[in-house]
């Protein structure tokens, strides 16, 4: 016989029980929408992260380092975070705050040596 969470009733023999009450039927329903909601929750969190890096290394890539610094900082706001991402977010950040910096000191641009 199968698992019922509902307490039998007084003189119900085991052959008359039902297989499952409409209680149990409830409680498997709410508990599959529970972690149907949380897989699709970490599905979509987890998608919106990787295209969010993707975007910051484009901007990267193409040398918008003002937006690119501004992309990775929000990327340190989103639901989803992988420490591996993390830590090129925060190795972005440092090298193109160097970059800045030396373009503000040395007044060249990007692309003379």
């Amino acid at each position: 016989m199968l698992i019922s969470f509902l307490k039998k009733e007084e003189g119900e023999s085991e052959s008359q029980s039902k297989f499952m009450g409409k209680g149990d039927i409830i409680f498997l329903l709410v508990l599959a929408a529970l972690i149907g909601g949380f897989w699709y929750y970490h599905k979509t969190t987890k998608e919106e992260t990787y295209n969010h890096y993707a975007k910051c290394d484009t901007l990267f890539q193409a040398d918008n380092l003002n937006e690119a610094k501004e992309c990775y900082e929000e990327a340190l706001n989103l639901g989803y975070r992988i420490d591996s991402l993390d830590s090129v977010g925060y190795y972005r950040v440092q090298v193109i705050d160097s970059i800045l910096y030396h373009l503000l000191n040395t007044g060249s641009s990007p692309t003379t040596p």
